[in-house]
């Protein structure tokens, strides 16, 4: 009877340390509560990402798209203004944190080609699939790892390390995104 109590008890203990680690602790108690994206560079400050501001899109392929029925490709280019982004970032490696809006599922970290006076995305239905719906070129995705804290909020890093220039978190779709640039190490 003493054994089995005591296996038991041992299996109610690891049931217990198996749940806790599945469950990140929330994130922090200077984690602002308002819907958004934010990062902490200093340790100290959090700052909240803008929405990237499309100015402008631009159909490929839409007249035959629409007389195949949509057997065609159709491509979509978006222009966001200015060179570069408000948030500078100077880790190759930032840790965002999502909170209030979408879900792991939701998130896609692409970079940014940049003109003169503005970066463009082009997405491509062509390139549509369950785990890409936007259609975002490959070469361009950015592959993260996502954690979802007990509180809903959700940290975003990116798995290797961003090179310098301009980059885009997208939440669900191209009209919830937030932008920001990656400077060189000094």
């Amino acid at each position: 009877m003493r054994s089995y109590a005591r296996i038991r008890l041992m299996n109610i203990l690891a049931f217990w340390f198996l749940l806790l680690q599945a469950v990140p602790a929330a994130p922090g108690p200077g984690v602002p509560d308002a819907p958004g994206v934010y990062l902490q560079q200093d340790g100290k400050n959090w700052t909240s990402l803008q929405k990237a501001a499309i100015s402008a899109t631009k159909a490929d392929g839409l007249d035959l798209f629409v007389a195949t029925g949509g057997f065609t490709d159709l491509a979509l280019e978006a222009v966001i203004q200015g060179a570069k982004a408000s948030a500078r970032l100077f880790t190759p490696r930032p840790m965002l944190y999502v909170r209030g809006t979408g879900s792991p599922e939701d998130l896609a970290l692409i970079q940014l080609s940049r003109k003169k006076q503005s970066r463009t995305f082009r997405t491509s239905s062509g390139d549509s699939t369950l785990g890409n719906r936007p259609g975002f070129s490959k070469e361009n995705i950015r592959n993260t790892s996502v954690k979802v804290y007990s509180d809903g909020t959700l940290s975003v890093t990116p798995e290797k390390d961003l090179k310098p220039g301009e980059y885009l978190l997208v939440i669900g779709d191209t009209g919830n995104s937030f932008d920001f640039g990656i400077e060189a190490k000094k």
